[in-house]
């Protein structure tokens, strides 16, 4: 039993040590500044609607990575990183649920990506879309 840990901490360590050091992988998508910092934004397909997947509390766009494939055969689709998160630069703070809808507003503005949405959350992701919806509903008030 003690050979058998060894060897596999030997294996551990040289598969660790084979690993590359602070060398992230460049994002899929493209970086999009939305004012002073960029959010990351992966768009596939090309016919109406867009789909706009949302991930949820704590994910990342390629969490949809099994997903996106799919959708964008038959739509466009895009999956982003929100600030903080990923390839995505932090953004202001406090970070509210409004800031957040804001953002992926003035993101898919920015990366022109013409609506109509169809906005799909998962978890936390599933109440952006609501506050987002309630935001364009009210015209996206000056101020988050």
């Amino acid at each position: 039993m003690k050979i058998a840990s060894i060897a596999f901490l030997i294996l551990c360590s040289m598969v660790t040590a084979a690993q590359p050091v602070n060398q992230p992988s460049p994002p899929p998508g493209k970086l999009i500044d939305i004012g002073g910092y960029r959010l990351h934004l992966n768009c596939t397909g090309n016919k109406a609607p867009t789909v706009v997947l949302i991930a949820g509390a704590g994910d990342f766009s390629f969490d949809w990575s099994l997903v996106q494939p799919g959708i964008a055969q038959f739509a466009r689709v895009c999956s982003y990183d929100r600030a903080g998160f990923a390839w995505s630069d932090p953004g202001p703070k406090p970070r509210t649920m409004r800031q957040e809808a804001f953002e992926l507003h003035t993101l898919l503005d920015a990366a022109r990506i013409k609506g109509p949405y169809l906005l799909v959350g998962h978890s936390l992701g599933g109440l952006l879309t609501r506050v987002y919806a309630d935001r364009i509903r009210r015209r996206w008030p000056a101020s988050c």
